[in-house]
């Protein structure tokens, strides 16, 4: 453990070297100027809004940075040859993987608390500040689904060159936000054979509707039939699986 840490802690300090952190610090002034925005064109509930499009935001901005940063994580250093004299040492090839993707899991978590605690200083500005402990599962889920990225980006950026595991990684989550709507399939007048395949489709495609609770949490609907604990080991599960594939892949590849 002592060991997969140490890599984590290389790597996050690898990533604020290169500036990653100045996309959260984007974030913070693209927050001030639609808070501003806001107040001069809005018809509706002002801190609704800031408060739908900041967890919006904070989604976005987590998942363009894991998935750009993590997709060249382990192929960079296998390029510029720097992981040899790494792997030289007393470390072994799963630990390697595990301490990559705990460093971008480190760099993950600091971002959307960073963002967050943006978004709680606009909507304390607001007067809506206690709306930010209503808005901690949102937090939590968002978490939890940009984690599953960074385990699929870690596993892309262990076999395929960077261009091809951005491409995988963003399919990827494109189809995680998208394959709820399979469900309305179903209600359709299709043959019992389409169902089928449709249902199967379901159960292995990503769904990331487990983890979309923002605007149930915004607009004062609560968690309703939503469950933390499913959300929380659909992810955990597909961490697992992940990785052991990146772990396997990874193990078995041929360092020039």
């Amino acid at each position: 453990m002592g060991k997969i840490l140490t890599i984590a802690r290389y790597t996050f300090l690898e990533m604020v070297r290169h500036k990653v952190l100045y996309a959260f610090v984007f974030f913070a002034f693209f927050i001030l100027l639609l808070g501003v925005a806001i107040t001069q064109m809005t018809i509706g509930d002002e801190i609704d809004i800031i408060s739908d499009i900041g967890l919006g935001t904070i989604e976005i901005f987590a998942t363009v940075v894991v998935i750009f940063m993590g997709i060249s994580i382990i192929n960079k250093e296998i390029t510029l040859r720097t992981l040899h004299p790494l792997l030289a040492r007393p470390i072994s090839r799963p630990q390697y993987v595990l301490g990559k993707f705990a460093g971008m899991v480190i760099l993950a978590v600091v971002g959307i608390l960073f963002m967050a605690l943006v978004l709680w200083l606009m909507l304390h500005f607001y007067g809506g500040a206690d709306r930010m402990t209503a808005y901690l599962p949102a937090i939590y889920t968002i978490f939890l689904q940009t984690t599953l990225l960074v385990s699929v980006a870690v596993l892309c950026s262990s076999f395929v060159e960077p261009a091809i595991g951005a491409l995988f990684t963003i399919g990827f989550y494109l189809i995680g936000v998208t394959s709820y709507s399979l469900a309305f399939i179903l209600d359709m007048n299709l043959s019992d054979r389409i169902k089928k395949a449709v249902s199967v489709m379901r159960l292995i495609l990503p769904d990331f509707s487990y983890f979309n609770i923002k605007d149930n949490l915004v607009y004062g609907r609560g968690l309703e039939s939503i469950s933390l604990s499913y959300a929380t080991l659909y992810a955990v599960a597909g961490i697992v699986i992940i990785l052991s594939l990146a772990v396997l892949l990874f193990d078995r590849k041929e360092l020039n």
